[in-house]
Order: C-alpha cells, then sequence, then structure tokens
C-alpha cells in the first residue's frame, strides 16, 4: 500500500530541526533515526496484512493505514520537549511521554490538514502507545492502529538496545534509564514477570539485566506475524539473551525467553 508521507517528513524533521541547540544532543538524534525506522517497520506491517484477507481484514481501509503510520512518524515527537526540559527519557521522573506528544501533535497542528478520522485514529495510537496495557473498550481499528505502532516501536528500540547493553557509549544512561550496570545482578520480580507470561514493567528496572529480561517479555505483545518473524530473523534477541548470566535463578526464565523465540520465527505468538 502506497502512503505518500512526504509533507509529513518535512514536517518532522522541520519540527525537531527547532532542537539541534539542545545540549549534549546525541538522544535526540538517536529518536530522529528511531521514528524514521519506526515508520519503516509500521509501512511493513500494513503491507503484510494488505493480501492476507483473513487477518484483520476488517482494519485495511485506506483511513486505518494511513493513520498508522502516520502515528509512527509522530509517536515521540514529545520526546523532544521531554529532553529539553528535563534532560532524561524517564517518563517517571519527568512526564507521560506519549501524554506530551500528543498534545505536541495538537499544538503544532501536525494532523490539521488530515480527515477527522485519519487525526483521530493518529492521535489515539500516540497516547495510548505506552501504555502498559490497552483498554477492551478501543475500536477494533484503533485498537489496529495502536498495535502497529506499539509493535513498530518495539521492534526498533530492540535494534537500539542491543547497541547499548554492552558497550559504554556517552549517552548509554539516557536510553537505558539510568539503571545500574552490574553483569552479574537482576531483579526477580522481572524474572518472574518472564516466567509469569506478564510484560515487565519499567518501574521494576534497576539493572541492565532487568533490560534484557523486559525486552524478552515483550515477545509476549507483538501482535503482528511479520513483526515476530522480523524480531526473529534480525538475529536481536539473540544478542539480548546473550548477555544473560548463566546462573540457576534465572535459568529457567532463559529458557522461557529462547522457546518464545522460537515461537516468534515461527510466526506464532500474541494473536493466535
Amino acid at each position: 500500500m502506497n502512503i505518500d508521507l512526504s509533507a509529513h517528513r518535512r514536517r518532522f524533521l522541520d519540527y525537531v530541526d527547532g532542537f539541534r541547540d539542545v545540549p549534549d544532543a546525541a538522544p535526540l538524534r538517536l529518536k530522529v533515526e528511531h521514528t524514521l525506522r519506526v515508520v519503516e517497520h509500521a509501512e511493513a506491517v500494513v503491507d503484510s496484512l494488505a493480501g492476507d484477507h483473513a487477518e484483520r481484514a476488517w482494519a485495511l481501509c485506506d483511513d486505518a493505514c494511513r493513520a498508522a503510520v502516520l502515528a509512527a512518524l509522530y509517536h515521540d515527537c514529545g520526546r523532544f520537549p521531554q529532553f529539553r526540559q528535563f534532560r532524561t527519557f524517564l517518563d517517571a521522573k519527568s512526564v507521560n511521554h506519549a501524554e506530551l506528544s500528543f498534545r505536541t501533535m495538537r499544538d503544532e497542528g501536525f494532523l490539521k490538514d488530515e480527515k477527522p478520522r485519519v487525526a483521530h485514529l493518529a492521535c489515539c495510537a500516540v497516547l495510548l502507545h505506552n501504555r502498559y496495557a490497552l483498554s477492551p473498550m478501543l475500536s477494533r481499528q484503533a485498537r489496529f492502529v495502536t498495535d502497529v505502532v506499539r509493535d513498530s516501536d518495539k521492534l526498533d528500540i530492540f535494534r537500539v538496545m542491543v547497541g547499548y547493553l554492552d558497550n559504554a557509549l556517552p549517552e548509554r544512561d539516557a536510553v537505558l534509564l539510568h539503571v545500574k550496570d552490574d553483569p552479574g545482578l537482576w531483579t526477580p520480580k522481572v524474572a518472574e514477570d518472564v516466567l509469569a507470561g506478564r510484560v515487565a514493567r519499567y518501574t521494576d528496572l534497576r539493572f541492565v539485566n532487568d533490560f534484557r529480561l523486559l525486552l524478552g517479555t515483550w515477545m509476549h505483545e507483538l501482535r503482528f506475524a511479520a513483526t515476530r518473524r522480523a524480531l526473529a530473523e534480525s538475529g536481536l534477541m539473540e544478542k539480548v539473551l546473550e548477555g544473560l548470566p548463566d546462573e540457576p535463578g534465572l535459568r529457567a526464565a532463559r529458557e522461557k525467553l529462547h522457546a518464545m523465540l522460537e515461537d516468534c520465527r515461527s510466526g506464532r505468538g500474541a494473536n493466535d
């Protein structure tokens, strides 16, 4: 499906250019790169479903698909004023970046030229993309658009995180939310989440290994077969899991995550 985002890409890049003078802005440059990759992933998800009448055929109208890629483009626009004001991406110590992104979209008029239905669906997805759980009261199309953004966002976060889990890069603390780097430690609550089939919470993260476990639990939430296969084929999850310590107390969680990765490789997962 060919969705022309050229005007919106220019609008987004003009917007982020206004933050070029923020001191120590390397994390913001990462957010620009992240955003453009999330858009690519969202377009790939939409394209993967276009010929599949059995899977979510009700969602594949032009409005929903356009809303999904627009939401992917603007989902993190609030990260820029968040970092400028608070010098962190940690929502718990600053502001909910999804809510700030929603307000930024509204105040900047990013979607002023779009159909009201497209704008509504895109704004809904941006507002909800970082929620721990989605309400069952969402309409089917709003859920579809939000799921596309959440899947696409997670898929690129895997890529970003792999580069920082083992490397002492300047912006590492901001990217990993200032957790402690002790290769032999992890938080039992996060390992319990793995075994219980729950998605771990950012607020429970204390160590870099907790981040590895969190990323593993995200496999529970990947809604589209195309996203799960893309993750498995990327080899990123193997790199995430390689860094976990081979300790008896963590062995069951490691085995569970490897089994989930095999399910991703086959396309099985959350929607099955």
